[in-house]
């Protein structure tokens, strides 16, 4: 029975983990079972994890992924849509000077070696019910900091375990040996992922649990097709003999004999044969269907669509592939917020605390928006500014998480509504020349052709039920819109101060 002071010790080092305890010898792991899969044995695996007992489920997801080209190849370009793209650390608060502070100090973490390998591994979780990496620290030697990362250690699904209903980790002994115990995976201790929208138990096996079938019905596929070559693959003879002739039957048995080994025959003239060859062609299409089938299935969970896997023509103009693409950066999108978001619980809470920093977790962020997206975004914007509106200083931090860069308001734009020019006149200041008069009456013409017409566009936005919406409406109008005769005011006014002295300033 453990000493109160054993407790006590055992308190602080889960509170601050310090000491790596996932320490696994590969060579002790679940052999692969995948090759001696039949339906009802899949069916049993199914059942046993639904009591908690998940070994051979997660040993032949293993096989699944690593014998399986078309799903390896599915997962990894999943991975690579949040890995490939550039992480953006954002305060939770731009405004606070503590929150900056905070985020300035999870730039470290981001940099240690072990992250690209973390990330990868809790990325499984788009697959596999849960992913777990462990978490340990050490003394920093760093100025500001009373505690830094050590490693980032990913845990193998082998050693989660279910039996008690909950998820746990199995102990392992100082040399890899897993053992019969297991303890409760703190969030202390460990980063838990779970990288789906599923809401069953992580025990019933989570998305991955659907694909098995498909895996086995493709790989069966391949089976047959290798059977079916081997039988029927090569051509065959066929003998036809005088049925009241039994010397010339045993012959022509004798001579297929030896066939397969001189590769010729010797028959009598009475005797016929033939070269038969199997049709092929079609039971290879008929293979080429149905792994194609296994294929796609697979494709449509892991990344939400089959151009990107395997290029279809789908014909010019029917936006297919654009839909598709559409699907394909949705998933991308959610995998990096569900991943940013377990970071910022799990990970960054926890630094901030032991190390004493006031600020809030910062935002992780993958990537940006599309580029269909940004320039849906540009021209919205351009309308709004055509319109005489223009976004909130609230809404230029919402831009700037969007399209993951630091976004400022320039204040040397022109402001909605005014001149894009400035004019100075020779004259004495304070009194009005007769250019000025000139200047004043074109100006209030020209404010009142542009507020005719920008007032229609304001009203369009104003009624719109989306920002797409809203540019389709003012694309319309605008294609209506007769710019000669605001041209023709602004160059009355334009020659006006040229004759009468005055200099134009462009901003």
């Amino acid at each position: 029975m453990a000493t109160l002071k054993q407790s006590i010790e055992k308190f602080f080092r889960d509170l601050i983990p310090t000491r790596t305890i996932t320490i696994h010898d590969q060579r002790q792991i679940q052999p692969a079972i995948a090759h001696t899969l039949t339906v009802d044995r899949v069916h049993e695996i199914f059942r046993n994890a639904e009591g908690g007992q998940t070994d051979e489920l997660f040993a032949l997801y293993r096989d699944i992924i690593l014998a399986h080209a078309h799903l390896q190849g599915r997962l990894a370009d999943r991975k690579r849509a949040v890995l490939g793209d550039t992480l953006n650390l954002q305060p939770f608060d731009k405004k606070s000077p503590a929150d900056k502070i905070a985020a300035d100090a999870l730039w470290t973490v981001t940099r240690h070696p072990d992250w690209t390998a973390a990330c990868n591994h809790l990325l499984d979780a788009a697959l596999w019910p849960v992913a777990l990496v462990e978490k340990v620290y050490r003394p920093s030697t760093k100025p500001g900091f009373a505690y830094e990362l050590a490693r980032l250690v990913p845990v193998p699904h082998e050693l989660l375990d279910f039996r008690s209903g909950r998820l746990q980790v199995r102990d392992t002994s100082p040399e890899g040996q897993i053992l019969a115990t297991a303890h409760d995976a703190d969030a202390r201790r460990y980063i838990i992922h779970r990288g789906h929208m599923l809401t069953t138990a992580d025990h019933w096996g989570g998305p991955m649990r659907c694909l098995v079938f498909w895996w086995l019905l493709s790989t069966m596929d391949r089976e047959w097709w290798a059977r079916f070559l081997d039988r029927y693959g090569a051509p065959f003879v066929v003998g036809k003999y005088d049925p009241s002739d039994d010397t010339a039957r045993s012959i022509l048995e004798r001579a297929f004999m030896y066939a397969t080994k001189v590769g010729g025959l010797v028959i009598s003239t009475e005797t016929e044969v033939e070269i038969k060859q199997a049709a092929a062609a079609d039971a290879g299409s008929a293979f080429e269907k149905f792994h194609s089938i296994c294929n796609e299935e697979i494709s449509k969970l892991i990344i939400g669509q089959t151009l990107s896997s395997d290029a279809k023509g789908t014909g010019m103009g029917s936006g297919v592939a654009n839909e598709q693409a559409n699907v394909r950066d949705d998933i991308r999108q959610f995998d990096g917020r569900l991943l940013g978001a377990t970071f910022s619980t799990q990970l960054a809470a926890q630094f901030l605390q032991i190390n004493g920093l006031a600020g809030a977790p910062p935002i992780f962020i993958w990537g940006s928006i599309s580029p269909g997206e940004m320039k849906a975004y540009a021209d919205f914007l351009t309308s709004l500014k055509t319109g005489g509106l223009r976004v909130a200083d609230e809404g230029i931090e919402i831009l700037s998480e969007r399209f993951c860069l630091p976004l400022e308001r320039d204040t040397s734009a022109p402001m909605p509504g005014m001149l894009p020019f400035s004019v100075r006149s020779f004259g004495a200041p304070g009194v009005d020349s007769t250019d000025d008069a000139v200047a004043k009456a074109a100006a209030a013409s020209l404010a009142q052709h542009l507020g005719r017409h920008h007032a229609k566009v304001a009203q369009l936005i104003r009624t719109s039920r989306s920002p797409a919406d809203a540019m389709a409406k003012v694309e319309v109008y605008c294609a209506q819109f007769d710019p000669k005769q605001a041209a023709h005011i602004i160059e009355e006014v334009l020659i006006a101060y040229a004759v009468n002295g005055s200099i134009a300033v462009a901003r």
